[in-house]
């Protein structure tokens, strides 16, 4: 992944504190965690921030499948440190949804690692690829 140009004024950005379960004996977070904590934090608070709400996209059988993941290591995260997590660009194509952010050590936003998110849109039933959504569609970026 190409390092990409932080933005002081991201489309979206929210908090969290590292705990214990997010690491090592060396209190040092898993690198693993990043990707899960864009995906199921930063993506899920920015759709809901757009009004967009996963359970009514499953209810019409509609889902999502995670296609690509890519994220560049900066500098170390430890317990307790305060992580903000910036989704900073959103990109639509035809059955797809491209999402790039940061994350920033506590206040002073030291960057510590950028990644991305490529999501497919799914039919619930066959796991066959659809176009986005037009509702979905409209409320983004």
């Amino acid at each position: 992944m190409k390092k990409q140009e932080t933005n002081p004024d991201p489309l979206f950005a929210t908090c969290y504190k590292v705990r214990f379960y997010d690491t090592d004996l060396s209190t040092t977070a898993f690198f693993s965690n990043y990707p899960k904590w864009l995906d199921s934090i930063a993506v899920i608070d920015y759709l809901a921030h757009k009004g967009i709400d996963w359970q009514e996209l499953l209810k019409r059988n509609i889902d999502v499948a995670i296609a690509h993941i890519s994220f560049d290591f900066l500098a170390p995260l430890f317990l307790n440190d305060d992580v903000e997590m910036a989704v900073e660009k959103v990109q639509l194509g035809n059955k797809s949804i491209r999402i790039s952010g940061s994350f920033y050590r506590g206040y002073a936003r030291e960057l510590v690692a950028q990644g991305e998110l490529v999501y497919v849109f799914v039919d619930g039933s066959t796991r066959k690829t659809i176009p986005i959504p037009e509702d979905f569609r409209e409320k983004l970026p």
